[in-house]
Formats: structure tokens, sequence, C-alpha cells
């Protein structure tokens, strides 16, 4: 179980970084000159890639203890059904905070919006964390 959640994490952190690095078109500049600092952009989106990470993985612990099987993930299930409800449902309302009462950023016209929120951080929720799950998996089962 902790070399799956540990490679979980780190998968989940890499290609939540690789994400957030390659939508920047869809959102407006972040502060003053935020794309001309390097080192300042990479720890934005090290750390937003961080917080998405520990959003997948709480969903993926709190899926495990609803469940009672921390080993949901093996085969089709209603924790499948629940990851895929939840994830986008939280970032949703994580977006919609940030974006219209915090106004951490703002989207860029490019932004596909649904309902007000940017479509790119919803297929974030829906396609990395399935991927990372299939790739942790399958790396596990090398080594096993």
């Amino acid at each position: 179980m902790i070399k799956f959640l540990s490679k979980f994490f780190f998968i989940s952190l890499l290609l939540n970084f690789a994400w957030e690095v390659t939508q920047m078109p869809l959102f407006e500049e972040m502060g003053s000159g935020i794309r001309s600092d390097f080192n300042e952009f990479l720890k934005i989106h090290w750390n937003v890639s961080f917080r998405d990470t520990l959003m997948i993985l709480t969903a993926y612990l709190l899926i495990g203890t609803v469940l009672r099987n921390w080993n949901w993930v093996k085969k089709f299930n209603n924790g499948w059904v629940a990851f895929w409800l939840f994830l986008p449902l939280w970032q949703g309302l994580v977006e919609y905070f940030s974006v219209y009462h915090l106004s951490r950023f703002e989207y860029a016209e490019s932004m596909p919006l649904i309902f007000g929120i940017g479509l790119s951080p919803l297929l974030q929720m829906l396609i990395l964390p399935t991927v990372a799950v299939l790739l942790s998996r399958h790396l596990l089962s090398d080594q096993d």
C-alpha cells in the first residue's frame, strides 16, 4: 500500500506540474511579470501541482475509507465513479472561489468555460488521477 501511494503521489505530482505549465495560455498573467521571472514561475507551479496532488491523494484515501477497501482502484467499481465525480466537483469549487471570490487568477478569453468554470482544470481532475492510478498500478505490477 505504501509503495502504491508513494508512486501515485510522485506520478500525480509530475503529471500535474506538466499540465499546469502547458495550460498557462488559458490563464491571464498572474501577478507582475510572473512569466518573465522563471524562478517565481516554477515556485508557483510546483506549489499548485503539490496542492492538486494532495487533493487527488485525499480523494483516493476518502474513497478507500468509505468503501473500506484501499485497493478499490484494482477494478472498475463505485470507487472509480466517486473518484470521477468528486474530483472535478471539488476542483470546480476551488476554481470558482479562486477566480470569483479571491481573485487569485483570471481565465484568458481562450479558456473554454462550463458554468463559468474553466474546462481545462476540470479535465485535469478527470484525466490525470486516472492516468496516475493506471501508471502506479502498472509500475508496481512490474516489480511484484
